[in-house]
Formats: C-alpha cells, sequence, structure tokens
C-alpha cells in the first residue's frame, strides 16, 4: 500500500505543478503548463518524431520513444522542477543522480519505467534522443504560445529550445523540421528579432 500512495501523490503532484520556467518569466501559475501537460505532448511528439525518422531509413522504436518522453520528467514529483540557475550551481551530475535516485523510489530499479526514465539521462540511444528532441520542441512550441499571449519574456525560453534543436543530430533536425517547419520558421523570426538571448532560459 505504500508503494500505492507513494505513487498516487507523484501522479498528482505531477498534474498540478506548474513548470517553474514559466513562472519565472510571468506566466500566472493558474495557466502555466505543468509537467504532465508538458510530458503527454512530449510523448505524443516523440512517436511523430521517430515514424519520421524511420520512413527515412532509422532504425527507432516509436513506442520506446515515447515512453521515454512520456516518463522524463517523471522525476519531478519528488525533487520539483529544477531550473538551468540552480543546475548550474549544483552541477549536472548532482542534478541526475537527484532524478535517478527520485526514479528509483518512485518506480524501483527493475521496472520499465526507471530504465526510460534513466535511458533519457544518459541519453545514449536513438530513442532517447527522439525523447530529448521532442520535449525540446514540446517546450519551444509551448514557449510560442505564451509569447502570443504577450508574455514576451518567455522568449529567452524560445531561443534556447531553438538553439538546442539546431545543435541536434542532422537526420532528428531534419524530422523536426519536416513535421513543424512553421514553427521553426516562427521561433527563427522571433529569435533573430533581438538577436539571440544568451540563453539563462534553458528549461530543463
Amino acid at each position: 500500500m505504500e508503494r500505492e500512495q507513494r505513487l498516487a501523490v507523484a501522479l498528482s503532484a505531477l498534474k498540478f505543478t506548474p513548470r517553474t520556467g514559466w513562472m519565472l518569466r510571468g506566466v500566472p501559475a493558474a495557466i502555466a503548463e505543468t509537467v504532465s501537460m508538458h510530458s503527454h505532448e512530449s510523448s505524443i511528439i516523440a512517436v511523430l518524431l521517430a515514424d519520421t525518422l524511420r520512413r527515412h531509413g532509422v532504425e527507432v522504436d516509436p513506442y520506446r520513444a515515447a515512453t521515454i518522453a512520456a516518463l522524463h520528467d517523471a522525476a519531478e514529483a519528488l525533487v520539483g522542477d529544477i531550473v538551468k540557475r540552480a543546475v548550474d550551481a549544483i552541477g549536472r551530475e548532482v542534478k541526475e543522480k537527484l532524478e535517478a535516485e527520485a526514479a528509483a523510489e518512485l518506480f524501483g530499479r527493475d521496472s520499465t519505467a526507471y530504465r526510460a526514465v534513466m535511458s533519457y539521462i544518459e541519453q545514449t540511444t536513438i530513442e532517447a534522443r527522439v525523447a530529448k528532441a521532442a520535449e525540446t520542441l514540446s517546450t519551444l512550441i509551448q514557449g510560442l504560445r505564451y509569447v502570443r499571449q504577450g508574455y514576451s519574456e518567455v522568449r529567452e525560453i524560445v531561443c534556447s529550445m531553438y538553439t538546442s534543436l539546431n545543435r541536434m543530430g542532422t537526420q532528428i533536425r531534419s524530422a523536426v523540421a519536416s513535421l513543424f517547419p512553421s514553427t521553426l520558421k516562427e521561433a527563427e523570426r522571433l529569435c533573430t528579432q533581438q538577436g539571440d538571448p544568451d540563453h539563462k532560459g534553458e528549461h530543463e
């Protein structure tokens, strides 16, 4: 029962916890995207990206990519949404260790869910890289939604995500561009209006 109660509390936390980066840039908590909302959108995008890559001869499992994307932020139910400034202060290795320990506590080390979280952290498989691209693209898309609503400070996150996507492998960049060409054009216009920001807004 203890494991069941812990999972129930964690799932509730993910559904109702706003992503911190949005609120730090002026988006009210009442309309800020939650962790679960982000994970759900990321998992859908991961399937679409993986399908696109498969059509171009890349061996990738869309179901595994979607599973990794759906679970990539699950540890935030226990450790919270650690923003980039905090990561810079404590170090990425510490952040990843905290997330791994949280995933083990939530799911158990012998579970598919734990292995999915670890796969995302380690980024050693094509499915994990697709999940990362999907998560990044989801954040960019949500950022553009907020910019259109007048939350101009969110531009910093949008441009950080746009830069991150451009640094990914050629095949993944091509898949993203084929699925969301207008979105990328909108982000490019936004990020070249006044020059690319210094990326303090990276939302990971």
